[in-house]
């Protein structure tokens, strides 16, 4: 068992009895405003105190792991994280290096991380210059550092333009492939069918569904949970979700 999540409350804001995934792959939590995704999230990576339960990733508890030793098993991308300062691209880089062990040099991980997010020209830019977007892709690679084993994104394509979207998203299942337990919370549903082998499905800080897409945005929840009927357009190169709002009764 890689993940295993039991008796698991925290404050108001989540409470679920079981939540167990057993191999590397890419899980979306998907879920309306409001549901506790990046509550989930903030507890997977051991940063939010549990009212009750635990939450076990390779037999470790993560609430008992020290910060180097979580920074070793967990990469975690919070919903917001803007840097304020007026810090360069790589300074931003080389700070997410702190209390992480390395496969290889640092140089060449810099390296190798610019080269995949395409951050050579902005490399010594301060980071205050950059549109949203840029800012977001400079943190998704300051995440995807190192080798942990479970990594944790929120809204990770949140102001990138759609190219950058789907390159993200790429990159994410080929990490899972590889290995990695990747968790990402998602507002595209379509992002979501396409991408994920696993949906957690949250609604009111519960767990409604856990299963394949398929299994998850049935017709039904999508209505009650959502509000919306749906109709989807599926080919060979991608997943489209056309919506329309459902009257509230």
């Amino acid at each position: 068992m890689i993940l295993a999540i039991n008796q698991l409350h925290i404050a108001d804001r989540v409470a679920m009895t079981q939540l167990q995934i057993a191999e590397p792959q890419l899980v979306g939590v998907i879920g309306p405003n409001g549901s506790g995704k990046s509550t989930l999230l903030a507890a997977l990576a051991g940063l939010l105190p549990l009212a009750s339960g635990a939450v076990r990733f390779k037999q470790h508890d993560v609430s008992q792991l020290g910060a180097e030793q979580r920074r070793q098993l967990i990469s975690y991308l919070p919903q917001t994280a803007a840097v304020t300062t007026a810090v360069t691209v790589a300074q931003v880089l080389q700070q997410g290096l702190v209390n992480l062990r390395l496969p290889r040099s640092a140089d060449e991980v810099l390296a190798a991380v610019a080269d995949e997010f395409h951050l050579s020209a902005l490399w010594s830019r301060p980071i205050t210059e950059l549109s949203g977007g840029e800012q977001r892709r400079v943190q998704v690679a300051r995440a995807c550092l190192g080798a942990a084993e479970m990594g944790l994104f929120d809204e990770p394509g949140s102001g990138l333009d759609i190219g950058h979207q789907l390159e993200l998203m790429d990159y994410l299942k080929a990490r899972s492939q590889r290995g990695q337990l990747i968790i990402v919370a998602l507002h595209d549903l379509a992002l979501a069918a396409q991408y994920c082998d696993r949906l957690v499905l949250l609604h009111e800080g519960q767990v409604a569904a856990f299963g394949s897409p398929a299994e998850v945005l049935t017709d039904a929840r999508l209505a009650a949970i959502f509000g919306i009927a749906a109709t989807w357009l599926c080919n060979d190169d991608g997943v489209a979700l056309l919506a329309k709002r459902l009257p509230v009764t």
